[in-house]
């Protein structure tokens, strides 16, 4: 790996507006930051933003961020690594080669030893299946299943020949308690230590950044399970990520379409015959987490899983998140027994698009055709059309949309040959229901911070240190109590860069961060902005403990506590001290 000394220096000499507008000459100065279209999708009002005070960019229409290697990731579809060395090359700075050796680097960050640990088993495991005398059946595999030289390069596909990982790694520096945090081996009940890919194909598994976050495995022998996939670590959650997504992103700029399938030879041969979009799950159900993925790089999503009945399940629990979330999606079929690389393999590019367009189907249609079958054919009592129909509105709650649901429930009435009138006289009883049962529940007042604009006291004062890192070492994190500024926070007391930050943070957080960041905000004062926001933040807590005691003496009032003086008596110099603040 590349020292951080060496990355830093690099995206110092990587002026990052410069970077970007050798690709996108028309951005224009909008006072300290640049703005112009989004090279990752089509807009027709510009919402790209440059910040090169903070050395980071955002997409406000896709919410795309990250910094200016992360732009040349995205922008010319490379890894990290790849991005980091062509800005090195670019700046005339020489950098190592990664695969020249496994390198242990100190004074580096858990998270930071985990991605190099990674990235370099990634390396060991490509170069085993390329050279590799013991990787025979695996290249005859990839070969068998149709996989060419340049897909098994642009995956980095690999093979872990049994037994020689774990002594490699350790003579080259690296811990056991270094690999087992990585998830590459785990220990035994008796002490020994067993290799996840050992006698495997491997499958690197990439976050959107082009980083090696985990590593999924296929045996070629009858020996063991033939699918495993390393277990979850601090930097590999596999209800966040997707299989293949990086590797289509540059496809994703323009036609903003992903389709979803089940398995990792699905995405790697139908992205070998050029079909954008194509990602798999990790081996789980999809998530929210998977939702808010998607949504930065697709406008609609289709659905390809297994035609049997877990495949139409796995389908039905897709589609209902996909709806509560608002994201336009379809559903295709393919014949039964038949996976989406046979079909293509088989039949070639131009019939698999025609049979995922022939046979696509809206949510409410799949759901439909589901849930009835041919039952409907063979009883028609209203008994029956009436517990189809409760059950197909549970489905059309999912939506908060009502021109969706006007037209789900116009598809229900259709198909099932009932009156719209009564399906809606129903819906509005289930609506008045739900209502209900929301208005019941015991709720926990939770009183927040005011806002200043749109961001909390928290968020302003996170804002301000941030564009003023002198002030950093004037507070601690007690003055946070909303865990994402608390960790921010403690990243830049470490020294970290904002660009640093934002690679560092989880995936659902780097939009929130790099939308803070570019909130500009003019101070006539600094030293008096700071010290104000200090002290609202100080009688924000206190007014909040104020209500607090509120609660409890009205409690004490009504009998249902007994009376406690301390808090009485802390009531009133809260009181006095808040009324003399002059808030």
């Amino acid at each position: 790996m590349i020292s951080e000394n060496i990355i830093e220096k690099i995206r110092l000499s990587s002026n990052i507006e410069s970077v970007i507008r050798e690709y996108l000459p028309d951005l224009k100065r909008i006072g300290r930051n640049w703005k112009g279209f989004c090279p990752f999708h089509n807009e027709k009002t510009p919402s790209f933003i440059v910040s090169p005070e903070k050395g980071i960019f955002r997409c406000f229409g896709c919410n795309v961020a990250g910094d200016v290697f992360k732009f040349i990731m995205l922008i010319d579809n490379l890894s990290w690594i790849e991005s980091v060395k062509k800005l090195a090359e670019k700046a005339n700075i020489k950098v190592q080669e990664l695969n020249q050796k496994f390198i242990v680097k100190t004074k580096m960050s858990e998270k930071m030893k985990l991605l190099d640990i990674l990235e370099s088993s990634a390396v060991f495991y490509h170069k085993c299946l390329l050279e590799s005398i013991y990787a025979e059946k695996a290249r005859k595999y990839f070969k068998e299943r149709g996989v060419n030289y340049e897909t098994i390069n642009k995956f980095k596909l690999g093979f872990a020949p049994s037994g020689m990982f774990l002594g490699l790694a350790l003579r080259r520096g690296y811990t056991c308690t270094d690999l087992v945090n990585s998830g590459l081996i785990k220990k035994t009940s008796n002490g020994t230590f067993w290799e996840y890919m050992s006698d495997r194909i491997v499958f690197p598994i990439f976050d959107v950044y082009g980083k090696v976050i985990a590593f999924g495995g296929r045996s070629i022998t009858d020996k063991h399970l033939k699918y495993l996939n390393t277990p979850e670590t601090i930097i590999y959650s596999k209800s966040s990520n997707l299989y293949g997504l990086f590797q289509t992103l540059q496809g994703l700029r323009s036609e903003r379409k992903i389709i979803i399938l089940e398995g990792y030879m699905d995405v790697i041969i139908l992205q070998q015959f050029g079909v954008v979009g194509t990602v798999a799950t990790l081996g789980t159900a999809f998530t929210q987490n998977h939702v808010k993925l998607i949504s930065r790089y697709s406008d609609i999503t289709t659905l390809l899983f297994d035609s049997d009945d877990a495949g139409r399940f796995a389908t039905q629990k897709a589609l209902e998140i996909l709806i509560e979330n608002g994201v336009e999606c379809r559903v295709s079929s393919l014949p039964e027994n038949v996976d989406a690389d046979e079909y293509i393999v088989q039949y070639g590019k131009e019939n698999f698009l025609k049979l995922v367009e022939d046979s696509s189907k809206n949510a409410i249609d799949f759901v439909i055709s589901r849930m009835c079958g041919n039952f409907l054919e063979k009883s028609s009592s209203p008994e029956v059309k009436a517990k189809i129909v409760i059950n197909l509105l549970n489905f059309v709650t999912k939506s908060s949309n009502s021109i969706i649901q006007r037209e789900y429930i116009k598809n229900i009435s259709h198909r099932i040959n009932v009156n719209e009138e009564d399906v809606w006289r129903e819906f509005k009883k289930k609506q008045q229901l739900e209502f209900k049962k929301f208005n019941t529940k015991n709720f926990t007042p939770y009183f927040v911070t005011n806002k200043i604009g749109l961001m909390s006291l928290e968020e302003s004062l996170l804002n301000f240190i941030l564009s003023n890192k002198s002030y950093i070492k004037k507070i601690n994190f007690n003055c946070f109590k909303d865990l994402k500024c608390k960790k921010v926070f403690e990243f830049a007391n470490s020294g970290l860069s904002n660009a640093e930050i934002l690679n560092v943070l989880p995936d659902n957080d780097k939009n929130w961060f790099s939308e803070l960041m570019l909130s500009s905000i003019e101070y006539s004062d600094i030293e008096e902005t700071f010290n104000i926001l200090l002290n609202d933040i100080k009688l924000c807590r206190l007014k909040n403990k104020r209500r607090y005691l509120e609660r409890e003496i009205l409690l004490m009032s009504d009998g249902k506590r007994e009376r406690d003086e301390k808090i009485f008596d802390e009531y009133k110099k809260l009181t006095i001290f808040l009324k003399g603040s002059g808030k």
